[in-house]
């Protein structure tokens, strides 16, 4: 089985959830469950989401999801308009969006090196995304941390204006370290929640190629 090098800001081999009695543990289907048993699946590598409050933990089935949008163009120039970028409605647009600090991506003693570790994926990802289907990218941010700030001495992370993208694509819950978004000029996108590899971006890539041929 091929082995993906996940773009991850801190690694834990088991993410701690706090029990508290104000806490709710959903199950896939939402019903809440106990946190014993939430820990238990969870242990197994299942996603997990949570609300901005961390007050609330869902076990998440589907990673996955693809649809189509009909304002592509609206949105690229509402982004460049809010955010000073120059996108182009006529190119793919790859999203990294991280949601947030929580227990997952925060550490007491963060790499040092993790940034430039980082940032040297992120070149190679963005030369072959370039070249594989001319595509663009965007770093966005929801809530500052300590990993990811606007003046980032080696990424370009921007502010998602107005939670834009959030309301779109990652509405329902905040997911662990980042999740992306890409989204062709035709206006069909694919999410992936949750911690992941740049390799999957170009699955992506390689069934819509297939798909508009």
């Amino acid at each position: 089985m091929k082995k993906f090098k996940l773009l991850l800001f801190i690694l834990f081999p088991l993410i701690s959830f706090a029990q508290t009695s104000k806490n709710k543990y959903l199950d896939f289907d939402g019903k809440e469950i106990s946190y014993s048993w939430f820990k238990e699946v969870q242990s197994k590598g299942i996603l997990v989401g949570q609300n901005d409050d961390g007050t609330i933990y869902r076990l998440i089935k589907e990673r996955e999801k693809s649809g189509k949008i009909n304002d592509y163009k609206e949105l690229i120039n509402n982004l460049n308009s809010s955010l000073s970028t120059d996108l182009d409605f006529k190119k793919p647009l790859f999203i990294y969006y991280y949601p947030g600090p929580d227990a997952t991506n925060i550490s007491k003693n963060p790499n040092p090196d993790g940034s430039k570790i980082f940032r040297n994926d992120t070149d190679i990802f963005e030369k072959k995304f370039q070249k594989e289907i001319n595509g663009q990218t965007l770093f966005l941010y929801k809530k500052e941390s300590k990993n990811v700030y606007s003046n980032h001495e080696y990424m370009p992370w921007k502010k998602d204006p107005n939670n834009e993208i959030e309301k779109r694509f990652f509405n329902e819950y905040h997911y662990q370290y980042a999740s992306f978004v890409i989204i062709f000029p035709n206006g069909e996108y694919n999410v992936y929640f949750g911690e992941f590899s740049y390799d999957y971006v170009f699955d992506y890539v390689k069934s819509w190629k297939k798909k508009n041929k």
